[in-house]
């Protein structure tokens, strides 16, 4: 066993070790971001549409839209799409919603992360209205919350693509301890 200042170095090390750990553990998702802004990959979207500055013929075609949802790790929280399959019309605005519940008594702060699936798709799918734009969401113990979703698929989307995949994945950022007591009739 080591004794004197070695054992302080190896405790001061472990310590420092873990300190990093936990840090870097915050900073996955926004190096997440950054490495798929860069390398274009898992289809994420980028910035607000251009919708409505479009003044080019509409080249209608009828596109199916499957929507998925996955909660990452035990998050003690229910999510899921409102409607599994939709079929829209190039440049035509779809809305749907997709629906939350946290399942226990404690306040839970979560975040979204969105993808597109093919990923030469994710150019041509404009989000008007996200839930994934806005930032970290609060849910409240036992809270069941609908988050809107209006989107738009652009008509120069690749002829051979006929279905898109939207995919959202939750994930538990902090829960707070609260003194909530559930009523049941």
């Amino acid at each position: 066993m080591a004794k004197g200042p070695f054992k302080n170095k190896i405790l001061l090390g472990l310590l420092s070790a873990v300190t990093v750990m936990f840090f870097f553990s915050f900073l996955l998702v926004p190096l997440y971001n950054v490495f798929c802004e860069v390398t274009g990959l898992n289809g994420k979207i980028y910035g607000p549409s251009d919708f409505f500055k479009k003044q080019e013929e509409i080249k209608e075609r009828e596109i199916n839209i499957k929507f998925l949802s996955t909660v990452s790790g035990a998050a003690p929280i229910e999510f899921y799409p409102s409607v599994q399959n939709l079929s829209v019309i190039t440049d035509t605005v779809s809305a749907t919603t997709y629906i939350a519940k946290n399942k226990t008594n404690k306040k839970i702060t979560v975040s979204i992360v969105p993808s597109v699936s093919p990923g030469l798709a994710a150019e041509n799918v404009k989000k008007i209205q996200c839930f994934c734009l806005d930032g970290d969401i609060v849910l409240e113990p036992y809270e069941k919350q609908e988050w809107p979703l209006r989107f738009f698929i652009d008509s120069d989307l690749r002829k051979n693509v006929n279905d898109v995949y939207l995919s959202y994945t939750l994930f538990e950022k902090d829960r707070e301890e609260i003194m909530v007591m559930k009523h049941e009739h």
